[in-house]
């Protein structure tokens, strides 16, 4: 083949999938998961899974059989649906059947419309490493659905819009300085109706210049379209190990390239500028993996020249250049420096539009903490259906595999069935290593875990979290014959369990501080051969989240009765039966909203909680305190709901006479000091908060004062405060650690932003004050 036979595909447009003409002679492959409306439109399509599975020999070989099944003989044009593994695969098809059939692209994502239906590239992967066989065989039509961009939801948005940028960075300059931080934030998260007359001309131009350089290189053979590659050689690397999505890992790799286009001379005006709009579009990564994953799958990407990576790289805007100097090790510290300029510099809200949008809350880490672990003890299959991708509950969900508990998940939640467990016959003394991230929940639930078991295992535990008050269960864990020690090494800080041989039959634990304490050691019960007893001793606090626990408790087969300070707990044959566990909806995330609902915004957190275990879920009436109240003073107790204490001061803000809250003293026990930090830090933006010995006082009114940092303290519920107190007060507010929200509710500033909130890295010079 010439490089004159890969013609440039002609591009149509169209409104709605009504009117798409297609020949008659046509076989349309489609994604499987698109709405049944759009599917029902093709006649006899093909329906297939996207994906990475896709694109493999195999899936080809099936592919083709179900193509033949519809149409056995010339003329066959194939008609791809979907995004860019569906395109690929189809791709691939029409190159190698009946040595080359008739191509057509309907791109269903922006990803797909910007990048992957154009240029002619299609590829299978081999094993783990990506887009190995391949040919080139452009498609004689792309045809752009607006319907299709219409319905995007937020992170397939995001993950073209990342691809559009990357192509106005090299081939528009005049187009890259004059997009903006908030326009990009709009592209991604603002309704489509909003953002459709800025979205059609940037696609345009993304398409020309994709076209532009592969019309100068059509079979990659001079290296000019090498530079398509540009943010590829470690986004390969981070979406192959991590299994984040092309566009997010791309967006870390464009992060990362920045660090040589400052080496090459790039303008400084121009490299803030494209890290500003850069940073709408990036994602905190919850673990960075070590050099040691990084580099071999660096290796394995196709962009080598002899032993070298071949890396893309900017001079400056619209010149891309190629380098073969670069290691992985460099690579890999300019994504550390990325990820660092990223999550360390504070942050500049405030409140843009007021978007009446219904949001969509993942399940409760509070409850999935808790099903995990009596799903792990279980001896019949557990079906957990609800997921989070909050840290606290991506960590538990590793630590119970480093353990050997078959954890398993599904596109709904996660299966456990220890009936398939087949644990290694480590001895006592061989280690097991796992890390529980900044959770307090998680750390205490596999503690306690950790304590049934005889082998040895160092639970590696950050600083912070560390410091937190722990003693009470460690004490309870080694009075029933538990080691438990603690280490400060080379390696990290952390315990040392190891386990009883024989189950106590009952425990004493103090839950002044904490009842979790008492919840780690009731989960036990699932695991025991027999009933045992729970005796709190002094005033238990936060009794709502025991409660919690005892409840799910009695679903998966373990009956309870609590009398005053004792909890006598009793397994049941229902334990060996198989169950399906209904995790609610996050609480404590669906509280922000409904704050933020109380203050005037029009926004909706999805469908109600059906079983109100969580104790968050009450926010509606301790805010209708606030608003029915006529007395001079109002006081609220808030003993069973601590953790609402920081959004409810704001909401009290609003009130027209002074709030005190109460019940609140052991919030000084959690990631910060909750109580006076969260005072002072009020207080420093110019509120009148004061912390008393077990809560807080709140006086109405005053504005938050200029320049002024709202100090989070890395608490996430300091974080859900202080952005809706930005919105409160209509001022932009200036936010550290933002990212520590993550813990608990990764996709808050997402959905702050999707609510019409501007999210702004501190160094950008457009950011509102």
């Amino acid at each position: 083949m010439t490089e004159t036979a890969c013609p440039i595909p002609t591009i149509e447009r169209i409104e709605t999938l009504a009117e798409l003409q297609l020949p008659e002679e046509a076989v349309v492959i489609a994604d499987r998961q698109l709405p049944r409306e759009y599917l029902s439109r093709f006649p006899d399509p093909v329906l297939v899974e996207a994906g990475e599975r896709l694109k493999t020999l195999q899936a080809t070989e099936s592919l083709a059989t179900a193509v033949l099944q519809r149409r056995s003989s010339k003329p066959l044009t194939l008609v791809a649906v979907g995004g860019g593994s569906v395109g690929d695969a189809v791709g691939f098809l029409a190159s190698i059947l009946w040595r080359g059939v008739t191509l057509w692209h309907v791109p269903t994502t922006l990803l797909a419309m910007v990048d992957s239906a154009h240029g002619g590239k299609t590829a299978v992967n081999i094993g783990a490493a990506k887009n190995q066989l391949g040919t080139f065989y452009p498609a004689e039509r792309v045809i752009f659905v607006e319907e299709f961009l219409s319905s995007l939801p937020v992170h397939q948005r995001r993950e073209g819009t990342v691809e559009l940028l990357k192509a106005l960075w090299l081939g528009d300059a005049a187009g890259s300085r004059a997009i903006t931080a908030g326009d990009v934030e709009a592209l991604t998260f603002a309704p489509y109706t909003e953002i459709a007359s800025i979205l059609s001309p940037l696609l345009d131009a993304a398409v020309r210049i994709k076209q532009r350089i592969v019309a100068e290189d059509p079979r990659e053979e001079r290296g000019i379209r090498t530079v398509l590659n540009l943010g590829h050689t470690i986004g390969h690397a981070l979406e192959l190990i991590t299994g984040i999505g092309h566009g997010t890992a791309v967006a870390w790799g464009l992060a990362a390239s920045l660090h040589f286009s400052q080496e090459e001379g790039m303008l400084p005006a121009d490299l803030q500028h494209c890290r500003q709009t850069l940073f709408p579009l990036l994602v905190p990564l919850t673990v960075l993996p070590g050099r040691e994953e990084l580099r071999p799958a660096m290796a394995r990407d196709k962009k080598h020249s002899g032993d070298r990576l071949r890396s893309v790289v900017l001079r400056s805007l619209g010149e891309p250049h190629l380098r073969a100097d670069l290691s992985a090790d460099r690579w890999i510290d300019a994504l550390e420096s990325a990820i660092e300029w990223f999550s360390t510099a504070p942050v500049t809200v405030y409140s843009v539009s007021e978007r009446s949008v219904s949001l969509t809350i993942e399940a409760s880490k509070s409850e999935l903490n808790r099903a995990l672990i009596i799903a792990a003890q279980r001896i019949g299959r557990t079906c957990i259906h609800g997921k989070s991708s909050a840290d606290d509950v991506t960590h538990m969900v590793r630590a119970l595999r480093r353990l050997e508990y078959p954890v398993d998940e599904t596109g709904s939640g996660y299966v456990i069935d220890n009936l398939n467990r087949n644990p290694s016959p480590g001895g006592e003394e061989e280690s097991r290593r796992i890390y529980v991230g900044e959770g307090g929940t998680t750390l205490r639930f596999l503690l306690a875990l950790c304590a049934t078991s005889v082998r040895r295992t160092k639970i590696v535990v950050p600083p912070a979290l560390f410091c937190r008050p722990h003693e009470p269960l460690l004490r309870a864990l080694r009075s029933g014959g538990a080691s438990v020690e603690q280490f400060d090494d080379l390696s990290g800080q952390g315990f040392i369990v190891r386990g009883w041989r024989e189950m106590p039959q009952s425990f004493s634990v103090e839950t002044e501080e904490s009842s979790q304490f008492a919840s780690a050691l009731a989960l036990l019960a699932v695991g025991a051969e027999r009933p045992f007893t729970l005796r709190l001793l002094g005033h238990t606090v936060s009794t709502s989240y025991l409660r919690m626990t005892l409840d799910l408790l009695e679903l998966a087969g373990v009956e309870s009765i609590w009398h005053e300070q004792l909890i006598a707990l009793n397994q049941t044959e229902r334990l060996k039966d198989k169950l399906k566990l209904e995790i609610e909806q996050d609480a404590s995330s669906s509280a922000v909203w409904s704050v933020a609902r109380f203050l005037g915004h029009p926004a909706r957190s999805g469908r109600k909680v059906r079983v109100p275990r969580q104790p968050d879920s009450a926010v509606d009436r301790y805010l209708s305190l606030l608003r029915s109240s006529s007395q001079s003073a109002i006081e609220i107790d808030v003993s069973d709901v601590p953790d609402l204490l920081p959004i409810l001061t704001v909401a009290a803000l609003t009130a027209d006479q002074p709030v005190t809250f109460r019940g609140a003293a052991h919030l000084r026990n959690k990631e910060s000091n909750r109580l006076d930090a969260f005072a002072a830090s009020m207080t420093a933006v110019g509120f009148a908060v004061e912390s008393h010995d077990d809560g807080l006082r709140v006086r109405p009114g005053n504005r938050i004062a200029e320049g002024r940092v709202f100090h989070t303290h890395g608490d996430h519920r300091l974080v859900m405060a202080a952005a809706l107190l930005s919105y409160a007060t209509a001022t932009a507010l200036q936010i550290d650690q933002p990212w520590s929200v993550t813990k608990s509710y990764p996709r808050f500033w997402d959905d702050l932003r999707q609510a019409g909130w501007s999210v702004r890295h501190m160094s950008d010079p457009a950011q509102v004050t």
